[in-house]
């Protein structure tokens, strides 16, 4: 007669709450409600270690093997679900070097780069080793750094736009024919005239800070998120507005790039609807989050590009003097 072991309760309720938490999470991070935007504002892998190591403390004192489907379950939706899990398994693929963009079957690449300097970070550094045609910066204070890009990198062919009371500039190998005005936000919305001949939108953002009020058990911190979020819905939807309403992005190749302050998954990102696509999130490569620099767990850096460019890599650029991670992305016209 064989005996069986019988289920220890405690390992049955510890592997309940590690379920319980799954489905709890795969229903938040799918639906992403405004409510709800304390949990999600959190990596899904962070939820998935948790349950990881409570079906796996589980196993370790009560030998429960039904504690190895449960991790099992939990790492194939990190697998699914994780913004960084694609990019990682892209590690193999052809990287962006250094230097100008090299053709691409015989078209030419379309070099973009964004990086929130945070006041220090100095983007001429950037320029020149990876040579962007279109730069956006975020928290820029001084214009000099800017002339110095089109002076030194650009060879004096070059154009840029910098609002000092919003802190943003935006860096061309071209000329800028057409600015529309975003007034009380943090954007630039500019029609450019490459000097190569293309037309190019461009749509600068800089979102609403990001709350840092991470005590989850106190209410106030689930009612901080849940306004901090919709304050940015509502800014990205205004400047969206008016890029779709008092620009010809409709017929240009549009790009829209920087500092979103919202992780890779934020609710936020369906403003742009399916005329955009996120570099990172379709050819990017390696590690992709942008905040903090020196441990970075969150991707609020971006580089979404409208249907007529089609991306070809993408990666995070490490500058010691910022506390944000530059992103480049290659692209060429469809």
């Amino acid at each position: 007669m064989i005996y069986r072991r019988p289920w220890h309760p405690v390992s049955l309720a510890l592997l309940g709450i590690s379920m319980a938490l799954h489905f709890l999470t795969i229903i938040l991070y799918v639906r992403l409600p405004d409510s709800f935007a304390a949990y999600t504002v959190f990596p899904i892998w962070v939820w998935g270690l948790i349950g990881i190591l409570i079906s796996a403390f589980s196993f370790v004192i009560y030998r429960g093997r039904l504690s190895l489907l449960v991790s099992l379950i939990w790492g194939f939706t990190i697998l699914i679900m994780a913004d960084e899990a694609s990019s990682l398994g892209r590690i193999a693929a052809p990287q962006i070097t250094e230097g100008k963009a090299k053709p691409h079957a015989g078209g030419r690449v379309f070099r973009i780069a964004t990086l929130n300097c945070a006041r220090r970070a100095n983007p001429t550094e950037l320029s020149e080793t990876y040579q962007p045609d279109v730069l956006f910066l975020q928290e820029i204070p001084h214009t000099y750094r800017l002339k110095k890009i089109i002076d030194d990198v650009f060879k004096g062919k070059g154009d840029y736009r910098y609002s000092a009371q919003k802190g943003c500039a935006v860096v061309v190998r071209g000329k800028i024919e057409f600015e529309v005005p975003v007034p009380g936000y943090r954007a630039q919305i500019l029609t450019v005239k490459m000097n190569t001949g293309e037309s190019v939108q461009l749509m600068n953002s800089h979102l609403q800070g990001a709350t840092t009020n991470l005590r989850l058990w106190e209410r106030t911190c689930w009612h901080q998120h849940k306004q901090n979020r919709k304050k940015r819905q509502i800014e990205l939807a205004y400047t969206m507005g008016l890029l779709r309403q008092k620009s010809p992005y409709y017929r240009l190749p549009t790009i829209v790039a920087g500092d979103f302050n919202a992780p890779a998954n934020d609710a936020v990102y369906r403003l742009l609807g399916n005329d955009f696509t996120d570099a990172f999130n379709s050819v990017g490569t390696g590690w992709g989050n942008t905040y903090h620099r020196a441990l970075p767990l969150l991707r609020i850096d971006h580089i979404f590009s409208s249907k007529m460019l089609v991306p070809l890599g993408c990666k995070t650029v490490e500058l010691k003097s910022s506390d944000h991670r530059a992103v480049i992305a290659d692209y060429v016209f469809r």
